[in-house]
């Protein structure tokens, strides 16, 4: 344990973990000696008592882990008395590496995968010799398997294919899509809430945006007017620090750790640097390919939404700027993304469940409370929940004190 200093000088602990067991591939006699390549993506059984977990290989292999076994041939106990466990069972679901995994959390035998092959497949955890469904498309960052659904959301972005929109695409088991959120950025992350009915993404341009879905499980075709169904619910730019003459990164060349970087003229046609759009700046004309030099250069500005209401922000700057970046916006590739936005996630419990996070490039992890979609429906099921929690917890507590019978 550590300690480190708070705001007013307390000392504040800083625990350490240890590890309790450690998920190995391979088995007793030809251990994998991680020839597998790196961990690029994994899920949890969305189903009591959460004790499967599937990850997936650089290599294209998916292993599957359970937490909760007893077997001798799975369990093994290393020299230096730390625990192992072996998968129960390993397939090789894709040609390269595996970017995205999903449980199907209407049943503990589905599980889809998505790799750099391009492939989609599904499968069935029975029988792995063969996927149920496979289909070739785009890139896809992340999966998601919504329960309100008969289908997927996919995060795409258009590696492959220079005149194809990337974003979020619904596709139902009928092979029939809905593109939702389209953009013109890598999308980074997508996050989705049954309690809502709501996807939110994080792209490459700074953006972290809000779909209303419709409802999918009735018609996923022919679905109008979805740009009134997007809000953005906050803006990460860049702005750069006030600097001199003498200062100023176009005049002269910037040392960074004892090399040289010579500050040419770059950028796009409207100036942008990492979704932020700012006309005739010259400073941000430079382009920044290091962490160090565009923490010198800018300091990020965030730009959020009235979460109370979302009515009128049609008409704001941020749905304005949400709409100019999903089909126009041209972006510099050798800059530092220190904007973009890696990772968002909704709060997966009800009494929570308007509550999301953010992470991006720059470290700074952003926690938001969504008020204006707490709905008197979702408090009436909060209090009925919360009022059997209490009343199973009093019970709970009834049976463990024992009777003044059983003392005597």
């Amino acid at each position: 344990m550590f300690s480190s200093a708070g705001r007013d000088g307390e000392q504040l602990p800083v625990y350490t973990a240890e590890g309790v067991l450690t998920l190995k591939l391979g088995s007793f006699k030809a251990p994998r000696h991680e020839r597998s390549g790196q961990v690029l993506c994994l899920d949890w059984l969305p189903e009591k008592p959460h004790n499967i977990i599937a990850i997936g290989f650089y290599d294209g292999t998916v292993g599957l882990w359970d937490l909760n076994t007893k077997s001798a041939l799975l369990r093994v106990r290393q020299p230096d008395k730390s625990l192992s466990l072996l998968p129960y069972r390993c397939f090789l679901a894709h040609d390269h590496a595996v970017r995205a995994l999903a449980f199907c959390p209407a049943s503990r035998h589905l599980l889809v995968s998505a790799g750099e092959d391009r492939y989609l497949k599904t499968w069935d955890l029975r029988r792995l010799y063969n996927p149920i469904t496979v289909q070739k498309r785009h890139l896809t960052t992340e999966v998601c398997w919504p329960l309100n659904a008969p289908g997927l959301l996919l995060s795409q972005e258009n590696a492959y294919a220079g005149y194809f929109s990337q974003g979020v695409h619904f596709f139902d088991h009928q092979m029939r899509s809905v593109f939702a959120i389209p953009r013109t950025g890598t999308l980074w992350s997508l996050s989705y809430t049954e309690w809502m009915n709501i996807v939110m993404t994080a792209d490459s341009v700074g953006e972290v945006i809000l779909f209303l879905l419709p409802q999918l499980s009735v018609t996923t075709t022919y679905v109008k007017r979805t740009l009134e169904r997007r809000f953005p619910l906050y803006i990460t730019s860049l702005e750069p620090h006030d600097t001199t003459t003498e200062e100023n990164p176009q005049l002269e060349e910037v040392e960074e750790d004892g090399d040289a970087v010579e500050a040419s003229e770059g950028g796009n046609e409207n100036n942008n640097v990492n979704g932020g759009s700012v006309e005739n700046d010259k400073s941000l004309s430079p382009r920044v390919q290091t962490y160090k030099d565009a923490e010198k250069r800018f300091s990020l500005h965030l730009k959020d939404i009235n979460t109370e209401t979302f009515a009128g922000s049609d008409k704001g700057d941020l749905w304005k700027h949400m709409k100019n970046t999903e089909l126009k916006m041209k972006l510099t590739l050798d800059e530092m993304p220190l904007a973009s936005v890696h990772k968002v996630r909704f709060n997966p419990n009800l009494c929570c469940h308007t509550w999301l996070v953010s992470g991006g490039q720059a470290g700074l992890v952003r926690i938001i409370c969504l008020r204006s979609m707490i709905c008197s429906q979702s408090k009436k099921i909060i209090s009925e929940k919360q009022t059997q929690f209490n009343k199973q917890n009093a019970t709970n507590q009834e049976a463990d004190v024992p009777s003044e019978k059983e003392d005597l």
